[in-house]
């Protein structure tokens, strides 16, 4: 159980601070909920019940995992499991894994296609497009959260790494 205060890696919406746990101010509800607000997003609060098994929820990582991870960024065109090819199919899975590796494997896949298709002058399906988008947003926010660091900050430095060719 988490505490509040703490902060969480939910679902696909990624780091959120637990801002309370108690009954939700909606008719028919009881019980108690998880009342999380997304670190990088103020449009509401996401109330998500204490025994949910529907949407993972877990704690995020170290600063000193961010660290490694961000290591294994700036080193990743010589790292074989971040430039392993694929497929379209796999890539809702890794998006709702949580797992930082696979986020992380990911978004260097995807700035490759996009790296591809740009020296052919053509732009990026919007498929993998909109998946870029929202794995850099999860493995980003989470590591800039862990590391203290501002998000935009944080999205420089990991799109120069993993977007090298």
């Amino acid at each position: 159980m988490f505490e509040v205060g703490d902060r969480v890696f939910y679902g696909v919406v990624g780091v959120c601070e637990v801002e309370d746990i108690a009954a939700p101010p909606i008719k028919g509800i009881d019980g108690k909920y998880y009342y999380l607000q997304p670190v990088y997003d103020d449009k509401g609060i996401i109330y998500s019940p204490v025994d949910s098994k529907k949407v993972s929820m877990r704690t995020i990582i170290t600063k000193e995992e961010a660290q490694t991870f961000l290591e294994r960024a700036r080193n990743c065109k010589s790292d074989e499991l971040l430039n392993q090819k694929i497929t379209p199919n796999q890539y809702d899975e890794m998006v709702k894994s949580q797992d930082t590796e696979k986020l992380m494997h990911l978004v260097r896949f995807l700035y490759d296609i996009k790296n591809e298709r740009a020296k052919e002058l053509r732009k990026m399906k919007s498929a993998d497009g909109r998946m870029l988008v929202t794995a850099r947003k999860l493995l980003y926010g989470e590591l800039a959260v862990a590391l203290g660091k501002d998000y935009s900050e944080m999205s420089d430095l990991l799109d120069q790494y993993l977007g090298q060719n």
